[in-house]
């Protein structure tokens, strides 16, 4: 070791260089150098000692230093190696303020292989220096530093502007998300976002932040703070920061651009149709669509990456019903596994850190319980949805001279019964938690979301049969075909009648007004395809009561002015 190195190993201490530059400082497991040390092919010494810091002035309440106050004193980069929060970060991928990385594939003009070889730190023509970084046999990162310091400005500028314009409810905000968005839509990692958010908010990308802040807005009658400040944030405002600081996150992607996203996608008043295929192709490069079970990086991380690995699962297959576009995930080939470019594991109980006794309810709150039960088993029935799309909607099925036009409605028949068995089954496992008619007393309830999502997984499907029926159907099958479809509007306009506020005022997700929208074209085609007037006059009657009940629920639900 050389003369300028102490003589132990300061795994807690910033390097000198880290030190004087204000910057955190990161050493993967094994590795002599931090990362910023390696990218400029320099070795760490550890001569200079720590900067001596001013005695804080005593608060007149010492209450206010536990409580969820952003610092807005200094910046993210005099935080050091030794702050408790760092350290949990050391070893992650995708989650450091100043590094993003980008997932290296077999097919890349690289070759991993390669970058085995190579030194610690290496050059490209179009980058400065970066860093290889292989988290298992077959997959392998290379890891660039965010080397703009005029983007670092407009990053500190942009979460500035955030925090200005929600001032003073951010702490109100942050802990409104955590009680009922992050309960259902568990995307973020709560225990990191406090620690940091408790330091300072610019610790955080801009477009998270915001996307925290905005999102939390939508409950704000559920904190009496909010509901009784004179003055509330302007929500169309602080999204277009939020969508102009999204922008420039993408130029450096991490976690928290891919979260930020997610979170914007939820928002019924968002219409930013293209952001979609943006986070699908962001993931890829941070490989969320690659298991990372036996990945060299902390527990926690592989956790929160299968979380969000399914929620943009989610967004993508839930997406064909909004937009009216094809998966970007690509199915498998002759449902094979092994040809799939989608290798995620399954998402588990194990792979959230919270657990019910570190919860703290109030009125209003979401069981934490039912919202993680919840986003597993709507996982499950995205990737039921998405068979059925794919085996009914997908261009090669329904061309002219495609796979339905040639098996015609019994064929198409014949391909529904296993899917409708999944369903039967799906519906029969969901446990008793997540039923409709179970609603805690003064909880929100995400369970009529999940139903309404099962409600338009079965109407894709029978949508699909009614189209098949052509006027040389045999009319025994036209009869069945349109009796179950007759049955399932019948119990989809009873599942929308049903609806408690305790479920119309909890989280619905982005596909929540398309899937009641389908309820009432479902009904259109059954009017428009009807052998009797009669019959017809009956759909019209549903329609004009499907109207009525989204009409009284509107104000609620803005989902359903929409719908």
């Amino acid at each position: 070791m050389s003369a300028s190195r102490v003589a132990h190993h300061p795994t807690r201490r910033p390097c000198d260089r880290c030190r004087h530059r204000k910057s955190r400082c990161i050493r993967e497991p094994a590795k002599a150098n931090c990362i910023f040390c390696n990218l400029n092919g320099l070795e760490c010494t550890f001569l200079q000692g720590p900067q001596p810091r001013k005695r804080a002035r005593k608060s007149p309440n010492t209450a206010e230093t536990n409580s969820l106050t952003p610092s807005t004193v200094g910046s993210v980069e005099e935080q050091t190696a030794a702050d408790p929060i760092n350290s949990r970060l050391d070893g992650t991928l995708g989650l450091e303020l100043h590094l993003h990385s980008e997932y290296i594939g077999p097919a890349s003009y690289h070759e991993p292989e390669l970058l085995d070889l190579r030194p610690s730190a290496i050059s490209f023509a179009d980058h400065d220096r970066c860093y290889p970084r292989r988290v298992n046999q077959s997959a392998a990162f290379i890891t660039y530093p965010d080397k703009d310091s005029a983007s670092e400005m407009q990053r500190i500028a942009d979460l500035d502007r955030i925090e200005e314009s929600i001032r003073p409810l951010g702490p109100t905000l942050v802990n409104l998300y955590f009680r009922i968005m992050h309960r259902t839509f568990p995307i973020l990692d709560k225990g990191v976002f406090l620690e940091k958010y408790a330091r300072s908010y610019r610790e955080f990308s801009p477009p998270l932040l915001a996307a925290v802040y905005l999102v939390a807005l939508d409950w704000k009658l559920f904190d009496r703070i909010l509901a009784t400040a004179p003055r509330t944030p302007d929500a169309e405002a602080l999204e277009n920061l939020a969508m102009r600081a999204m922008d420039d996150d993408l130029k450096r992607p991490k976690l928290s651009t891919l979260q930020a996203g997610l979170l914007l996608l939820q928002r019924m008043r968002s219409s930013h149709n293209t952001l979609p295929a943006q986070l699908l192709s962001l993931g890829q490069t941070l490989g969320i669509h690659i298991d990372c079970t036996g990945w060299k990086i902390p527990e926690w991380e592989k956790g929160l990456r299968r979380r969000l690995a399914w929620a943009l699962y989610m967004q993508d297959k839930w997406g064909v019903l909004v937009h009216g576009r094809p998966s970007l995930i690509p199915a498998q080939i002759n449902e094979n596994e092994e040809t799939s470019d989608w290798d995620v594991a399954a998402c588990t109980l194990n792979d959230f850190p919270e657990d019910a006794s570190s919860e703290e309810d109030g009125d209003g709150d979401v069981d934490g319980a039912a919202g993680r039960a919840a986003f597993l088993q709507i996982i499950e029935l995205t990737k039921i949805f998405s068979r059925i799309v794919s085996t009914f909607c997908s261009i090669g099925a329904t061309k002219k001279g495609g796979l339905l036009e040639r098996i015609g409605p019994s064929g198409a028949m014949s391909l529904a019964k296993p899917l409708a068995m999944e369903l039967r089954e799906w519906h029969t496992a969901v446990p008793a938690n997540l039923q409709l008619e179970s609603t805690p007393s003064l909880r929100l309830s995400t369970n009529g979301a999940l139903h309404l999502s099962h409600m338009a997984t079965e109407l894709t499907m029978h949508r699909a049969l009614l189209r098949a029926l052509t006027p040389d159907s045999a009319p025994s099958l036209r009869s069945a075909i349109r009796t179950a479809a007759r049955a399932r509007l019948t119990s989809a306009m009873n599942l929308i009648e049903s609806f408690q506020p305790e479920h119309i005022q909890s989280f619905w997700g982005f596909a929540a007004a398309a899937q009641v929208a389908l309820v009432g074209a479902f009904a259109g085609l059954l009017w428009a395809t009807s052998p009797q007037m009669d019959e017809a006059a009956g759909y019209v009657e549903q329609l004009e009561k499907l109207r009525w009940v989204l009409q009284v629920r509107a104000s609620a639900a803005p989902s359903r002015h929409f719908a």
